[in-house]
Order: structure tokens, then sequence, then C-alpha cells
């Protein structure tokens, strides 16, 4: 577990790679909208997971919701600082891997599936209309794999799947989690472990709110 004084070196870091950059230039490669301000701050526009934020580069370096309260947290702010100084403007290969398959991926894949997959399936594992109510609620959309299988736009040139199959009296349930191959280029190994626990995560936060309101029903 990284500790908060490791998030805000690697946030200061980032900041400082941010304001020796081109913003022009990581605006255009990231696809997200550009624009400065009378005070010489340039704002970076994009939605992540669905929420707006703007990427405020200036004296200092700060990432906040754009029109809505609420501090973004620091590793939420290293995520998505880390997304625009990376991508490298290529298209999607169309071709879906798992995290293992990801260079590097197999020294991480014990962590992977402890922050990312064995969550999930505790919580979905049996439910898979738990499941698709929360990732539409989340801005998920169906894809055609699995049992249950809904795809999430992270950043707008970034998607991951998360697939269900339900178990039966054989067998366990499972899930895998999928990414577009051109990932391995816009994101570091670490930085894609990162973004799959959020995902799950949020889909967790979004249950657990469910399921507290039917109990009030």
């Amino acid at each position: 577990m990284a500790r908060i004084d490791d998030y805000k070196e690697s946030f200061r870091l980032a900041a400082l790679e941010l304001k020796k950059s081109n913003l022009t230039d990581l605006a255009k490669a990231s696809e997200v909208d550009i624009a400065a301000s009378d005070n010489g701050v340039v704002g970076l526009k994009l939605s992540f997971l669905g929420t707006p934020i703007i990427v405020q580069v200036g004296e200092s370096v700060d990432v906040v919701r754009d029109g809505q309260e609420g501090e973004v947290p620091l590793p939420e702010k290293i995520l998505i600082c880390h997304y625009l100084l990376h991508a490298t403007g290529k298209p999607a290969t169309g071709e879906l891997i798992t995290f293992r398959q990801i260079p590097d991926g197999h020294f991480y894949f014990d962590a992977f599936q402890r922050r990312a997959r064995d969550p999930f399936l505790a919580t979905f594992g049996k439910d898979a209309d738990l499941f698709r109510t929360c990732a539409q609620r989340l801005g998920g959309f169906p894809v055609e794999t699995g049992d249950v299988g809904m795809a999430f736009q992270v950043f707008p040139r970034i998607a991951l799947q998360i697939v269900l199959w339900e178990g039966d009296e054989e067998f366990e349930p499972e899930a895998s989690i999928l990414f577009d191959s051109a990932i391995q280029n816009e994101l570091a190994v670490e930085d894609i472990a990162v973004v799959s626990g959020m995902v799950v995560y949020r889909l967790m936060g979004i249950a657990r709110g469910l399921q507290a309101a039917a109990l009030f029903k």
C-alpha cells in the first residue's frame, strides 16, 4: 500500500513534467480540450469515468472537477496526469488482452487479482443483475462477451471491459478484465492496475448504495 508521501511525490513529479510539456501536443494526443485563461493558467478538459475534469497548469498544477464540488483524490490526480503525459495519439488496435499479457503484467498479476478481480467477484460473482445495474449507473455499456460483459470508457482514449461468467452447481463464478492492446503504450502497468481497481471499487460503492437503499424501503 502506497503511503501518502509516495502519492505526493508522484504527483509532484507528474506536475513538473506537465509544466515542461507542450500542452497543445498533449491535448491532441490524449483527445482532450485545451483552453487558456486570462491569468495564464492552461486548462485541459477531459472526462474520467464520466466525471468532467480540468487539469489546471500554471505556476502550479491541480486537478479539479469541472463544475462539481469535492476534492479529486490524489491517486486519481496522478492517474489523470499520467494519462495526459503518456498518450500516444495512436488508434486502438481492436485486440483485447488480459492484464497478464501486458509487458511486466505477470510480475503484478497476483496483486492485480487481489486489487480488482477478487473484490469484483466477491460482490457480483453471484449476482449478474446487480453487476449490470451498477455498470449502467457508472456509464458502462454491454458487450457480447461472457454471461454479462460491460465496457467502461475510462479516459477519452482508454476503455476496459469486465466480463462475468456466472457460476453453477459445478463451477464457481469467474471474471476477467480486458483491455485493448494499445493500452500498454498509453499507461504504465502499475497505472493499469490502479485504474482497474478504481472501476471495480466504484461499482462496489454503487452496489452498497443500492443495497442500503433497499433495506429502507
